[in-house]
């Protein structure tokens, strides 16, 4: 019997990245693996420097099997020497960190922080959700936003376009009283928070589900498991301009050659147009489940 532990920074729930978290001790559950903690098998989720004590994990122990997976911000990340395995979310990722190794590697040094003991391996953004069978009032729109209230660039570029292309606008999340940005997005308020088994029908509610990304993310290159969440949900996904979304998940991306608007006129009335590319993007994601990234993880443990 082999047992596991995941050190994850973001324990509330209200965090979206909480659910990769609860999503891999279900499917690693299921696959048959014990959690415990302070396991030998210690999954390490990296989207900031390595925090010195995690819950449920203590302080990192060298003897333990570290596994890390950076699924978020490797610029934010201080070492990745100390870790028997890497896993980067995405090509971008991966380029980036093998960057990093040999802007850091100097010959007589004796620390090389990004030098790995293995080779960085690639598990893309996953997701445990499949297309609804139905939808809810609450959830029927024709652009809908799920997020919290920082600045947007996707709520920047739809919110002039609301009144102007006749939208119906909803905006899920905390805190849209208090969104610093431009326009009055209170008012296309409908919830504080979507449970992750209803994204579905949120997506099935939507004809445009729009997301963005931080900046980092869109310019190194890595879409978000959010992102991932709505496709395999059966959305038609809007985001600002991303690399990896454009390169790898034939992606439809606003940006300055190509406007919001004029994606929106496109797409919002030609219903075919969006289910032709909603299952396109689900063939490029078939196998980006959860089960086959926690198969993946769990090939490593001893």
């Amino acid at each position: 019997m082999k047992y596991y532990c995941i050190a994850s920074p973001h324990k509330n729930e209200l965090w979206y990245d909480h659910r990769l978290y609860v999503n891999l001790k279900e499917e690693l559950s299921a696959l048959g693996y014990h959690y415990r903690a302070a396991a030998k098998n210690r999954i390490y989720f990296l989207g900031a420097p390595q925090r010195h004590f995690y819950p449920e994990v203590g302080k990192f122990d060298p003897t333990a099997n570290n596994i890390a997976l950076v699924y978020c911000h490797p610029e934010k990340l201080n070492r990745l020497d100390r870790f028997e395995h890497v896993f980067a979310c995405s090509r971008g990722f991966k380029s980036f960190l093998d960057w990093q190794r040999w802007k850091n590697w100097e010959i007589f040094k004796s620390e090389k922080p990004f030098t790995t003991k293995r080779p960085i391996q690639i598990i893309p953004p996953f997701s445990s959700l499949k297309p609804a069978g139905n939808t809810m009032p609450r959830y029927q729109c024709d652009v809908s936003f799920m997020g919290v209230p920082r600045i947007r660039p996707a709520l920047e570029a739809v919110l002039p376009l609301v009144d102007e292309l006749n939208i119906k606008l909803n905006l899920y999340g905390p805190g849209w009283h208090s969104y610093p940005g431009q326009g009055n997005p209170e008012k296309y308020w409908i919830a504080k928070q979507i449970p992750y088994e209803d994204i579905p029908k949120l997506a099935l509610g939507s004809k445009v589900c729009l997301l963005d990304h931080h900046d980092t993310m869109n310019k190194i290159g890595s879409i978000s498991h959010k992102y991932v969440d709505f496709v395999m949900s059966g959305g038609f996904v809007v985001s600002d301009y991303n690399r990896d979304a454009v390169k790898n998940y034939s992606g439809i991306c606003f940006s300055e050659q190509r406007p919001l608007k004029s994606i929106l006129s496109e797409y919002l009335n030609d219903e075919e147009k969006r289910r032709r590319h909603v299952l396109k993007q689900q063939s490029i994601m078939e196998k980006q489940t959860t089960k086959i990234a926690a198969e993946r993880l769990a090939s490593c443990f001893v």
